[in-house]
Order: C-alpha cells, then structure tokens, then sequence
C-alpha cells in the first residue's frame, strides 16, 4: 500500500510542477530570425502580379491584360510595370506589351494613392473586315447563296507599332487601381482602366 501512496505522491508532484512550467512565456525569438522575417517580407512586397481591364475609347474596343510590378527601383515611390494587353473590337484587334515606369505622388495610409507613369508600348493591330461572296442562284423565282461557291475574304492589314504610353491614377492599399491611359505614335489611343494587384 505504501508503494500505492508513494507512487500518487510522486504523479502528484511532477503535475504541480509541471503546471507552472506549462504556463511560463515561450522563449523570445531571435533578433536574426526577426531580421530575416523583415527582409522577406520587404522583398515580397517589391514584387507582384496583377490584371486589368477596361475600354479603348479611339479606336473602341474591350481590353484586357495582365503585369508584373516591380519596385520600389532607383528611388522610393518608383514602379517598374511591366505588362501585356488585349484589345478585341469589332474591327480592330491590338496585342500590346508596355514597358511602363510609375510613381506614386502620395505614399501615405490614405485610402486613394495617385501615381502618374509613362513608357513605350510595343503593338501588333489587325484592322479589317471579312465580307462572305457566293454564286446566287435563280432558281423558281427565289434567290438561294450555293454553299459550295461560298469564299471568305479579309479585308485588312496587320501593323506592328511602337507608341508611348503616358498614364494618371489612383490606386488603393488593398490593390484596386482605376487609370486613364493615353497612347502616342503608333496605335493611338485613350484608355480607361481598373485593375488589381496581387
């Protein structure tokens, strides 16, 4: 019996003093594992992907794309973004790629930070209509289109253009961005576009 009682005095102690052990703080972390926390975290930050969509306003059409954003470069507030766009329309199409460079005016906790930006735009535009022709035949009084004698024609020519982008907008902390692009040279146009950022 005295085993019984020596045993419940030992599984007792070891959990008296096991509770207070249990309840101490964890060992703080390392200022080198903080650091290295840091730095990842500032150079996940300094890159990001994105979309965006929108309307061609000259010539119309419906666009949409997706960029790399890489920054701060050379200065803070200064964003490499890089990106490639689609623009379908009922008579032209464009597939573009833009090598543009933005800066944002007000890095603040604001809920809207503007930015203005400017760089080439590399584009291949397709301007065109197809028409479709047939043999009509006169047959009882109707007019019927042979099917065999159908042929499709494309009338239009495809450019490869190079222009300049120059850009204003504002975007959100949360990665919404609304911006007005207009494009010199080349495939000129106005552009109104909201996207995000990863």
């Amino acid at each position: 019996m005295t085993r019984y009682i020596a045993a419940f005095a030992l599984a007792a102690a070891t959990v008296s003093f096991a509770a207070p052990a249990a309840a101490q703080q964890p060992a703080p972390v390392p200022s080198s594992v903080q650091q290295a926390t840091t730095t990842i975290g500032d150079a996940a930050e300094r890159f990001g992907v994105g979309v965006i969509g929108g309307i061609g306003l000259d010539p119309e059409l419906i666009e949409f794309g997706a960029h790399a954003r890489f920054g701060p470069v050379f200065t803070p507030g200064l964003i490499f973004r890089p990106g490639i766009d689609v623009g379908l329309g009922e008579v032209t199409t464009t597939l573009g790629v833009n090598l543009d460079f933005q800066y944002l005016v007000n890095r603040g906790s604001g809920s809207w930070a503007p930015y203005f930006g400017a760089g080439p735009n590399f584009a291949l535009s397709h301007r065109g209509f197809e028409v479709d022709t047939g043999d009509i035949d006169h047959v009882n009084g109707s007019d019927r289109v042979d099917d065999n004698d159908r042929n499709r024609f494309d009338f239009g020519d495809t450019d490869f253009v190079s222009g300049f982008n120059f850009i204003a907008g504002a975007r959100r902390p949360n990665g919404l961005f609304f911006e007005l692009r207009a494009t010199a040279y080349g495939v000129s146009n106005v552009k109104l576009l909201a996207g995000y950022n990863f």
